[in-house]
């Protein structure tokens, strides 16, 4: 039995291009159900129902038109979607018809509700210490007043809008946005995304203690002892370095 042996990153995609399944359907596969290879990580059905499509009867037959009633995660978009940027991507798989009810599950999908579908982000962000401790000085030399607002970073004006997926390079499908909503404040922190088994002092008896404690003693700014060279002097400019200037030539 041979062996094969597998080099570089695994495949991103498991499909095939989305007019290679609906130039071989009726026309064009309106009303059939497509999913996607990426969809399989979701807990709720996610698919399409092709609505309209034209191939654009390209050489290799991978462009053109795709409108789309999108469901993700159970949810049902209320605006059609367009597929037209990223129909060739080879990621589109076709559902059998016998087996659209049991994959669609469409007693569990409920229709795009912007109450529900909120997602929730801080409307400030707390500065930095070190940053904080620069805002201060600069604005007592300005004479500013300083309010509960100044020291807060306003995320409500940077967000990102969610109506878009990056799937590639140019590759980016467009749906309905999702309303975001800010609310409270945040601080620049990622302990809590740290995994409880990589905390430190787990399984310790002294797990109260800080890190800090544990480093060894040594000088806060390390000094260069003599006769170390701070710079180094390229090899190609020594012998310049060590020739004398040309003497000018004897007046009369």
């Amino acid at each position: 039995m041979p062996i094969y042996q597998y080099f570089g990153q695994p495949a991103k995609y498991h499909g095939k291009p989305l007019f290679h399944i609906l130039s071989n359907l009726k026309n064009f596969g309106r009303g059939r159900i497509i999913t996607r290879a990426g969809f399989k990580g979701d807990e709720k059905p996610s698919f399409y129902r092709v609505l309209f499509a034209q191939p654009l009867m390209d050489q290799k037959n991978e462009e053109g038109r795709v409108i789309v009633e999108k469901v993700r995660n159970g949810v049902k978009y209320t605006e059609p979607v367009d597929l037209s940027k990223i129909a060739p991507l080879p990621d589109f798989i076709l559902i059998p018809k016998d087996l659209e009810d049991s994959f669609c599950k469409w007693s569990e999908i409920r229709d795009y509700s912007s109450e529900k579908d909120v997602v929730k982000e801080p409307k400030y962000y707390t500065m930095p210490p070190l940053l904080k401790l620069y805002m201060e000085r600069e604005m007592k030399m300005r004479g500013a007043e300083n309010t509960e607002e100044s020291f807060l970073l306003p995320h409500y004006k940077t967000y990102q809008k969610k109506n878009a997926d990056v799937l590639d390079k140019d590759k980016i499908e467009t749906y309905q946005e999702t309303v975001t909503r800010c609310e409270g404040t945040a601080q620049y922190r990622y302990s809590d995304a740290v995994s409880k088994e990589f905390e430190f002092g787990v399984g310790s008896e002294d797990g109260n203690k800080q890190v800090v404690d544990k480093l060894p003693e040594e000088m806060p700014f390390p000094t260069p002892f003599v006769g170390i060279r701070l710079y180094k002097i390229p090899w190609s400019n020594m012998d310049k370095r060590n020739r004398e200037d040309p003497r000018p030539p004897p007046q009369d």
